[in-house]
């Protein structure tokens, strides 16, 4: 019995070990056979460029053969290439990172791609624009403004700082408080707009949107977003609001859900620090935070097409140890009239802007 086991135990050896050598053989023809591949060699990752510009895109692959290869731009297809290299037009209606791809195709199908993430920039320069002062009005030296708006010839003001964050009414030519709502001090009041009788006042931090009558400043409503809120203005549909990026979101008022969003870019690269907006004659108007500019950006693409250098507004003798940044951009549209401030400073002026 024990020899008949052994020479069972011997044929099952024999017959595991046979078997093997058709298994690997499969194996090894199947790794041998050439996997259709293709590489980019131009543009490499992050590659920054105007947008309309030409674009040096190549190829290589590994001896595979293509019935054609074809670029697109976030799934929007922009050439044929006929070889492994060529020159393509890029264009996009909005500006910022896009997804470039590359794909061959073999018997009507995708054998091969590769894509690359690439930067539209502004396809020029933004204009210079200087200014004159019309008219100076008094302004609460306390108020560290974050929003300012006119709506029906009353000065609209949101503040900030904790503990002392409000929204407010004031008469523009006196710089007297007509109506103030304070806001709880958990929360750092930021950019307002007024949208269909509503005022909305985002918070910087604290991810909620404050809703109050126009009328009455009587809270109504607490809206939730993700981020911080910076500033905020509307186009009478849209809230529009910046959250300190270059990022300008274009949000339903209803539930804040993020409809659009755009990327900011001069032709050199991104503008952060968006801060307080307000839409002129269709074009966005932010401060930059920090800095004495305010840029237009075309609502469109997100491109910067003009530059407003406020340098030397407030004069030295109206500053003080509490005097901050510029911040506060309020449009008449009836007259044209545009008034701009800052976070504590003691004037609010009218000026008017030209182009250098």
């Amino acid at each position: 019995m024990v020899r008949f086991f052994l020479w069972g135990m011997l044929m099952l050896f024999l017959a595991s070990c046979g078997g093997e050598a058709p298994r690997k053989g499969v194996r090894a023809a199947a790794a041998s056979k050439p996997t259709p591949k293709l590489q980019l060699t131009s543009p490499h990752n992050r590659t920054r460029i105007k947008n309309g510009d030409s674009l040096a895109i190549g190829y290589r692959s590994n001896g595979a053969k293509y019935d054609s290869v074809l670029v697109s731009l976030d799934g929007r297809r922009i050439a044929h290439m006929a070889d492994t290299s060529a020159e393509v037009r890029v264009e996009a209606k909005r500006l910022g990172e896009r997804l470039l791809k590359v794909a061959a195709f073999a018997a009507g199908k995708e054998a091969a791609a590769a894509t690359v993430s690439i930067t539209l920039l502004a396809p020029g320069a933004p204009k210079r624009y200087g200014y004159t002062v019309v008219n100076a009005y008094p302004h609460d030296e306390r108020a560290y403004t974050q929003g300012l708006l006119l709506h029906r010839d009353v000065l609209h003001e949101g503040t900030g700082i904790y503990g002392r964050s409000a929204v407010r009414k004031v008469d523009l030519k006196s710089g007297e408080v007509l109506q103030q709502r304070a806001l709880d001090a958990k929360y750092f009041g930021e950019g307002i707009c007024i949208l269909n009788g509503l005022l909305y006042q985002l918070t910087w931090r604290e991810q909620s949107c404050l809703v109050y009558s126009c009328e009455t400043l009587e809270p109504l409503a607490v809206l939730p977003y993700s981020g911080e809120g910076w500033g905020l203005t509307t186009d009478g549909e849209y809230l529009i609001m910046s959250n300190g990026s270059n990022v300008i979101s274009f949000v339903s008022p209803a539930d804040f859900v993020v409809r659009k969003r755009l990327e900011v870019y001069t032709d050199r690269g991104a503008v952060d620090l968006l801060n307080e907006l307000e839409l002129i004659d269709g074009e966005i108007w932010a401060n930059v935070y920090g800095a004495d500019n305010i840029v237009r950006i075309d609502t469109a693409s997100g491109a910067v097409t003009g530059v407003v250098n406020l340098q030397n507004l407030l004069p030295s003798n109206l500053r003080d140890k509490n005097t901050d940044v510029l911040n506060g951009i309020a449009y008449n549209e009836k007259t044209g009239q545009i008034f701009v401030t800052g976070k504590c400073w003691k004037r609010l002026f009218e000026v008017r802007i030209f182009n250098f």
